[in-house]
């Protein structure tokens, strides 16, 4: 097998009514349930103009060479609608990834669910309008190559964090996590659970009416010294 430079076409796919129910939740309060450990770096940020709040999907993912997106363009003749491309890069940042041209065959023709690139795009004048989400680092109006090698359908790297094909992945305009295929079922629940209480802590937040003692007892907890007087430089 030629590790390295392949492609899988098929993956173990959620249910489709796990997708469903996660892109009605924030992705922040499903985070909340997975430990706080599956939300990938904060530079991989929305780059487009969505027409939903919340972008849900099933990975789709492309280990690619820096700088080359040969495997991408594979992967996006096999997409499908509720797909969501994850382009891993390595870190390369002198090389866009995608443009325009590219954009516009997914948003127009092929309608997946998003794309998530470890790495910057370009000819964002016309993508920072685009209805389909696309998460990226910035931009560079530099191009990639097309060379390879790279592999389609396996486990990769995408802003810190494992993205394995089949996941499922949500964003906002918080960011990017990822939802284990095998787990996704359990968080569901419990993340529906924290959403129902979230929203109640947040009225009672703005009405003043939150119990903030837990701040006073973890002080305690945590030996802080509490001194009632300034601080004399």
């Amino acid at each position: 097998m030629a590790v390295g430079n392949r492609v899988f076409l098929k993956r173990n796919l959620p249910d489709n009514y796990l997708v469903e129910e996660f892109s009605k939740l924030p992705a922040a309060n499903v985070a909340d349930c997975m430990g706080r450990l599956c939300g990938m770096n904060p530079s991989i940020r929305l780059m487009s103009n969505p027409s939903e709040a919340i972008m849900c999907g099933v990975a789709l993912t492309v280990k690619a060479r820096p700088g080359d997106n040969m495997m991408l363009h594979k992967a996006m003749n096999m997409s499908m609608p509720g797909d969501v491309i994850v382009v891993s890069n390595e870190g390369e940042r002198s090389r866009a990834i995608m443009g325009e041209i590219m954009y516009n065959y997914m948003q127009g023709f092929k309608k997946i669910a998003g794309i998530v690139i470890d790495g910057p795009i370009r000819d964002i004048d016309v993508i920072s309008k685009g209805h389909l989400p696309i998460y990226a680092t910035g931009t560079n109006p530099a191009g990639p190559y097309k060379e390879g090698p790279g592999e389609v359908n396996v486990p990769i790297a995408c802003g810190s964090i494992t993205v394995n094909p089949g996941d499922i992945i949500l964003g906002d305009k918080d960011g990017v996590i990822v939802i284990p295929r095998q787990d996704a079922a359990e968080i569901l629940e419990k993340a529906k659970t924290l959403s129902a209480a979230d929203k109640q802590k947040a009225e009672n937040s703005a009405k003043g009416t939150v119990n903030r003692q837990w701040v006073e007892d973890l002080m305690e907890k945590k030996n802080v010294e509490i001194i009632d007087d300034v601080y004399n430089c």
